[in-house]
């Protein structure tokens, strides 16, 4: 039950992060957008840490690794965005990012019981179903870009959350920094400015510090127990987005959206009860 209450928030705080980050991004590139988010994230991260746990360098270095897959996951997932479409790399990438915990969680044998496993198939395919849109482009580029893409968040999930209770938040403080550093470097090499102006830094840094919350939600989750149910909870981010857009802006929900939405909430309440 305490790793579905950390997948909960990180769902909340990640899709209210996906949200506000929409709206930086009409105000920024994309990656001036996840630069100032990513550096926010980590000074909100360094603020709290302390109070969390203390520094031990095996997990420092795991947040670097982790800080590392990220940065190539969003690559990959921006590059699959280009040769095929949003609509198709997107949902793969995050049903893989999701899976693929569940995976390591069995090799371990730590899988879950049948409640959990029947959760989690809802969960998946709730998160493909919120996710999915209609695309003329052909998908095979869209679905290797998002294998790839959610392979490597997978990997920021297991690694990250294989660290110790001890060091709490800390390997996030080096996750996100070590992204930071990473995507700034890339953009002074493609001589871009590394941050936008002041109101789209603003909105992209609120997203961060939200995002930021939400992948330690993640690892301190993954800390305390298996990593399935966190980061397949976790991962339904999207229904949190979908429905602030529904609530907020007025965008009309597709039918396989509300179908979605009601197999996350059953998925979830199979894990808990799993």
């Amino acid at each position: 039950m305490e790793g579905i209450t950390f997948g909960l928030a990180a769902m909340v705080l990640i899709g209210v992060s996906d949200f506000l980050g929409a709206h930086a991004s009409s105000r920024s590139t994309a990656m001036q957008t996840i630069n100032a988010a990513f550096w926010a994230g980590a000074i909100a991260a360094l603020a709290i840490a302390p109070f969390t746990g203390s520094i031990i360098a095996d997990d420092m270095i795991k947040g670097v690794v982790s800080g590392v897959a990220v940065t190539g996951a969003l690559w990959t997932l921006w590059r699959g965005y280009v040769v095929s479409s949003m609509g198709v790399t997107a949902p793969v990438a995050a049903v893989a990012g999701a899976a693929l915990p569940v995976l390591v969680d069995v090799s371990r044998g730590e899988g879950p019981g049948t409640l959990g496993t029947v959760g989690m198939v809802a969960g998946v395919a709730s998160l493909l179903l919120t996710s999915w849109t209609r695309s003329e482009q052909s998908p095979a580029k869209g679905i290797a870009h998002g294998l790839a893409a959610g392979s490597m968040f997978a990997v920021m999930f297991v690694v990250g959350g294989d660290t110790s209770v001890d060091s709490g938040v800390w390997p996030i403080v080096s996750q996100r920094a070590t992204a930071g550093v990473l995507v700034t470097m890339a953009a002074l090499a493609m001589r871009q400015s590394p941050f936008a102006g002041r109101d789209a830094v603003k909105w992209s840094s609120i997203s961060g510090v939200a995002g930021s919350a939400g992948v330690a939600s993640i690892v301190l989750g993954a800390q305390r127990g298996p990593i399935g149910p966190v980061t397949v909870t976790g991962s339904l981010y999207p229904v949190v987005g979908i429905a602030l857009n529904w609530m907020i802006r007025g965008e009309r929900l597709r039918w396989w959206q509300v179908i979605g939405l009601l197999g996350a909430i059953g998925g979830v309440a199979l894990i808990a009860a799993d």
